[in-house]
């Protein structure tokens, strides 16, 4: 590295700092600037979710004790499909979980569908805001109460207690149908309505992919339209299965789970057939997938797909955008970039997020 190189990158990481010092000075001395009490009432908390179908009816038999795969341990990544990673998990009475890049994690949702309790430290320690349609109180007071483990009856029967009330409380409240009548209450929308969602950038992303599995199901299921521009192909039955495998996570969860889209001389193809349809108000709401800090100008207005023709044709309650990135976004400390990407977003529709802290 030149010595210009490491100037540079100090200048970058001071020039950082001040911006983190001015902003929080700022928001102190001039709390309107950023007018957070406004602009909350267009934030909602919006985790992770996992398909119905992947969200076990009752508890199965419990063979062992613990979990094969430990979060960090590459040597327990061994499970070539699906089938055989969650029978691991469902065999199992407990499972380790953590933090990953944030506090929300699919692993969690594989270890709750399962019937499995997860064993989560720092749980406690978790923003209201964020997994908030998780049962954490539960899973606390399961962790505290049955370990470490003794294996008699009444540590038994407690299992079932908790373990029980723990998927009874998944079944209603983490699975993509949940999710997506509670995001759809949010927004104000209905499910007969027609909602265009946009992508921005292909990369894969938990939170977009697994509403949208949600919101497509939802609204084709009370004769609505969930219209995905561009298309994932890999969310869909007639993608093949090996390429599936080898997606973000080995497509676990959310690759193959929709029928195959059908093509409609209706449904616009390519751009200015969708800008068409924007400016002609053929759509209920717009949903942008992929918003964000970190999501450069794809994930940024105005920068963002079709961003110019949107806010002219819809008003800021028809507009959605769904945070799934990894930072925290924390309402009360604007001196964070993250913060103030969603602060400016709030202004223009309604954010949901899915690492919050609002208070």
């Amino acid at each position: 590295m030149t010595i210009l190189q490491k100037f540079s990158n100090k200048f970058e990481t001071y020039k950082g700092k001040v911006k983190t010092y001015f902003f929080r000075i700022t928001n102190k001395i001039f709390p309107r600037y950023f007018d957070i009490d406004r602009v909350s009432d267009s934030v909602f908390p919006l985790g992770y979710c996992i398909p119905d179908e992947l969200i076990l009816d009752g508890l199965p038999e419990k063979k062992n004790l613990w979990a094969e795969v430990i979060p960090g341990f590459i040597e327990t990544y061994r499970f070539g499909n699906e089938q055989d990673y969650y029978g691991m998990y469902a065999e199992a009475k407990f499972a380790y979980t953590w933090k990953k890049g944030g506090w929300d994690c699919l692993r969690h949702y594989e270890i709750l569908g399962n019937g499995t309790i997860p064993v989560f430290p720092d749980l406690g320690n978790c923003p209201s805001d964020t997994l908030s349609h998780l049962p954490k109180s539960l899973i606390i007071q399961a962790n505290r109460e049955l370990l470490p483990w003794k294996n008699t009856q009444a540590y038994q029967e407690n299992y079932q207690k908790y373990a029980s009330a723990i998927l009874n409380h998944c079944k209603e409240n983490i699975s993509c149908s949940a999710v997506s009548k509670l995001f759809l209450e949010n927004l104000g929308a209905k499910s007969h309505h027609k909602i265009l969602f946009l992508n921005c950038d292909s990369n894969v992303n938990y939170s977009r992919e697994l509403l949208f599995i949600g919101l497509s199901r939802e609204l084709e299921l009370h004769n609505g339209l969930c219209h995905p521009y561009p298309a994932l192909d890999f969310l869909y039955e007639d993608y093949p299965a090996e390429k599936a495998s080898k997606c973000y996570g080995r497509g676990f969860g959310y690759t193959r789970r929709l029928k195959p889209l059908l093509k409609k001389e209706s449904l616009p193809s390519n751009d200015v057939e969708l800008e068409d349809s924007i400016r002609k108000q053929h759509w209920d709401f717009i949903v942008y997938g992929k918003m964000g800090a970190d999501e450069g100008i794809l994930g940024t207005a105005p920068t963002c797909p079709f961003w110019k023709i949107v806010s002219e044709s819809y008003s800021k309650d028809q507009i959605a955008f769904v945070y799934g990135g990894d930072h925290m976004q924390n309402m009360k400390d604007m001196g964070s970039k993250h913060s103030r990407h969603l602060a400016r977003h709030a202004r223009l529709g309604k954010c949901f997020v899915r690492e919050l802290k609002m208070s």
